[in-house]
């Protein structure tokens, strides 16, 4: 790989990163991935790597649930078949309000420099495939009706209090996973308009 020459439209973004099959890097001695006019690079095992933004052939944006917080990942694939996948978590896999503010600027930039060449050809899609959604559709009706339809009829019969608190922990539960299902939808999207929900927020993951 050639080095990504040094130009004042170079911008640096500290995120973790996966590269074909190898494991997250969890430690960077430099800001993990680059962006210029004409290319992107990223370090691994020390050394830096690249490939021209008119080989991209696809930008796929995901999201996760960790707990209560949301990771979102955005995956290059292209056109010699390698991919790249740089995330919004932390170092120890978990969200935070830095990582989130680096991964919103640097899925910004991306889509604004693609949507700008001419020679762009990229595929941009999201969400989860329709065979993992139509699955997912499926454990939030099973879990809606175990967590929360039986809790409330449970309290109408018995009037006993307590499935109060047995709805509210499905509640708890459940809203997560809704809120991923419902930003992962299968969809192809416009690069000028990037899907908010796809998006790390911070108000927007708090319940």
């Amino acid at each position: 790989m050639q080095t990504l020459s040094s130009v004042a439209s170079r911008k640096n973004y500290d995120l973790y990163f996966r590269s074909g099959a190898a494991k997250f890097s969890w430690r960077n001695s430099a800001p993990g991935v680059s962006l210029n006019d004409d290319a992107i690079a990223w370090i691994a095992d020390g050394r830096e790597q690249q490939a021209r933004l008119a080989d991209i052939a696809e930008v796929h944006l995901q999201t996760g649930s960790v707990g209560r917080n949301m990771i979102a990942s955005c995956r290059l694939g292209f056109r010699d078949g390698s991919t790249l996948l740089i995330a919004s978590n932390n170092g120890y896999g978990l969200q935070d309000d830095a990582h989130d503010k680096a991964y919103r600027a640097f899925v910004q930039d991306l889509h604004a420099r693609l949507a700008a060449r001419k020679d762009t050809q990229a595929a941009f899609t999201s969400g989860f495939s329709a065979a993992r959604y139509r699955f997912g559709k499926v454990v939030i009706i099973v879990a809606g009706l175990l967590f929360l339809v039986t809790p409330v009829v449970l309290l109408v019969i018995t009037g006993a209090w307590q499935m109060i608190w047995a709805l509210f922990l499905g509640v708890s539960l459940l809203w997560p996973v809704y809120r991923v299902m419902r930003a992962d939808a299968p969809r192809i999207y416009d690069p000028r308009q990037v899907p908010p929900e796809l998006m790390p927020t911070v108000s927007q993951f708090g319940l």
